[in-house]
């Protein structure tokens, strides 16, 4: 695996961290490192965790490329940029294609603009006018376009990480007995989610992580959404027409972190557009 190298900041977007507020558990935290690392000796990967980080280093290196095009980021870069967001091409694909002119111009405000990160996500999210659904779509465009451009500066914003109106994401499940608790004490900004993500760099080390943290760290943490989806929705049997039928024990961890492929193996990211 390779260093990072000092990455480009799209204009600037540095999210300093907030003061952690909630206690974090590191039994639950090594406990779905291990589930991680089991999961993927059950699909038969060779190489450990290294082939996941070479996916989010490959899709950082498609979104870091289009993010440096500034001004001249045009339709068909909207189109590869959605083609590796699992949101947007299970729901967003249509508005994309619709309203292309005013959404290319919103992606290239959010990359270039002077204001906070979360200012941009919320100018981008308010192009959804009072369509709710939409608004909650592009504000996870956004944050996965911020944070895939530039992974050490911006964490991982969309709601699977943390949904403030819900209480709900993969932050919870680290919380010990989170289940009955009525309010969690995590902030609404990308600042309290670059706090959390700091104590999870230091937990890491202690787990002899010393490079990639933030790959490792957004593995980790779909890990913990893809068991917390898979067990609500059992039940129900939403888990096969949300997200496949298979049961690839990682099928659900590489479709949030946008690293799928149509046949379902891992692949290596590259130009994949929206058609």
């Amino acid at each position: 695996m390779r260093w990072f190298a000092r990455q480009a900041n799209p204009g600037g977007a540095e999210v300093s961290p907030e003061p952690l507020q909630v206690t974090f558990d590191r039994e639950i935290l090594a406990a779905k490192l291990a589930h991680l690392r089991a999961a993927i000796r059950e699909a038969g990967g060779v190489d450990g965790l290294a082939t996941f980080i070479e996916a989010l280093r490959s899709k950082h290196e498609v979104f870091a490329g289009i993010a440096a095009k500034g001004d001249a980021l045009d339709g068909a870069d909207l189109r590869t940029l959605g083609g590796l967001v699992f949101s947007v091409r299970r729901r967003l694909a249509p508005v994309l294609a619709e309203r292309e002119g005013a959404l290319t111009r919103g992606v290239r405000e959010l990359l270039a603009s002077g204001l906070s990160a979360d200012d941009r996500l919320h100018a981008l999210a308010a192009l959804a006018g009072e369509d709710r659904k939409l608004r909650r779509g592009l504000w996870d465009f956004g944050a996965e376009i911020l944070h895939f451009s530039a992974p050490e500066q911006v964490p991982p914003g969309s709601r699977w990480v943390w949904d403030t109106g819900t209480a709900t994401g993969a932050l919870r499940e680290f919380i010990r007995g989170n289940d009955t608790l009525r309010q969690v004490p995590i902030g609404d900004g990308l600042a309290a989610i670059e706090g959390a993500r700091q104590w999870f760099y230091a937990a890491l080390s202690d787990e002899g992580f010393y490079r990639d943290l933030p790959f490792v760290t957004d593995l980790v943490w779909a890990q913990a959404y893809s068991d917390y989806a898979r067990s609500l929705s059992m039940h129900l049997g939403l888990i096969d027409a949300q997200f496949g039928a298979r049961q690839d024990p990682l099928e659900l961890v590489v479709k949030i972190l946008g690293i799928d492929a149509p046949g379902g193996r891992l692949k290596a990211v590259r130009d994949e557009p929206l058609h």
